[in-house]
C-alpha cells in the first residue's frame, strides 16, 4: 500500500517518457545520483502536501506539490538544453486535460559544476488536487 501521492507522482512520470530527449529516463526515486551515462534525465517526486477536510463525510482535499527535475550535461549551451527539456516536459505534461488538476507553479534553475563538464537542473514545480478519504490514503476519490 502506497499514499495515493505516490499515483500521482507515477502519472505525472508516465506523461514525461515519451520524451525523445531523455530516451524513457523517468526516475520517481531521489535515493541514488545519476551518473553522466544516465543523462539528460528526470526525477519526480513528492514534496509539500496540505490537506483540508472537504466534506462532512471525512474526504480531504490534497494540494500536492511535485517536483520534476530534468538533470542535463554540456559543454556548452547548457541552458539552451535544459530550457529545451522543460518546454518538452511541460508540453507533455499539459498536453490535453491534465490529470490531477496540475498547475505549473513556478520554474527553478542550478547551474553545478563536476570537472569539465557542467551539469544543470531545472525544476517544474507542478500543483496536484485530489481527493482522498484518510482510512484509505491510498484511494484517490477524484
Amino acid at each position: 500500500m502506497a499514499l495515493a501521492a505516490a499515483t500521482v507522482v507515477d502519472a505525472i512520470a508516465g506523461l514525461l517518457v515519451p520524451m525523445v530527449a531523455t530516451g524513457g529516463r523517468v526516475y520517481t526515486s531521489r535515493t541514488w545520483p545519476l551518473d553522466e551515462a544516465s543523462l539528460p534525465a528526470w526525477r519526480v517526486t513528492a514534496e509539500d502536501e496540505q490537506v483540508t477536510r472537504a466534506d462532512v463525510d471525512g474526504i480531504n482535499q490534497h494540494d500536492l506539490t511535485v517536483s520534476a527535475r530534468a538533470y542535463a550535461m554540456a559543454t556548452a549551451d547548457l541552458d539552451d538544453t535544459l530550457h529545451a527539456l522543460a518546454a518538452s516536459g511541460m508540453a507533455l505534461m499539459f498536453a490535453g486535460i491534465p490529470p490531477y488538476m496540475l498547475q505549473l507553479q513556478n520554474i527553478e534553475r542550478q547551474l553545478a559544476t563536476e570537472g569539465e563538464a557542467a551539469v544543470g537542473v531545472i525544476t517544474l514545480n507542478v500543483s496536484a488536487m485530489y481527493f482522498v478519504a484518510p482510512a484509505t490514503p491510498e484511494t484517490i476519490y477524484s
